[in-house]
């Protein structure tokens, strides 16, 4: 038996909540949990949950010379279809293909988005 009992937070920057639950909620479709608190609030999705944290010094998550990885990759149904959605929504995406890709936050983090379709 290991010693970790439960996933505690994944946490991601979010100075600005409302943008970033524009974001999370409203585009990606993650619930809110509990209560939204304009430093502190848990989102999810089947199979997991974020933690939108408004710091100052809590960098946002993008790896890579050009700030283009992330650790972090969400499933989608459709890449394509998401990938239209949110460009049309001004957000910044950078297709890897038919099948995913990444797209930027309001906050400077780098989220990766597949589907499974390939």
């Amino acid at each position: 038996m290991g010693v970790v009992t439960d996933m505690g937070h994944i946490v991601l920057s979010a100075k600005d909540m409302e943008a970033s639950l524009r974001f999370y909620r409203d585009l990606l479709g993650f619930s809110v949990v509990g209560e939204i608190n304009p430093v502190w609030t848990v989102i999810e999705v089947p199979g997991g949950r974020l933690t939108l944290y408004s710091k100052k010094g809590v960098p946002a998550l993008a790896l890579g010379a050009g700030g283009d990885q992330t650790i972090l990759d969400l499933h989608v149904a459709n890449f394509e279809q998401v990938a239209d959605l949110l460009e049309s929504h001004g957000v910044r995406m950078r297709r890897g293909g038919v099948s995913g890709g990444v797209a930027w936050d309001p906050d400077g983090n780098v989220i990766g988005l597949h589907d499974h379709r390939m």
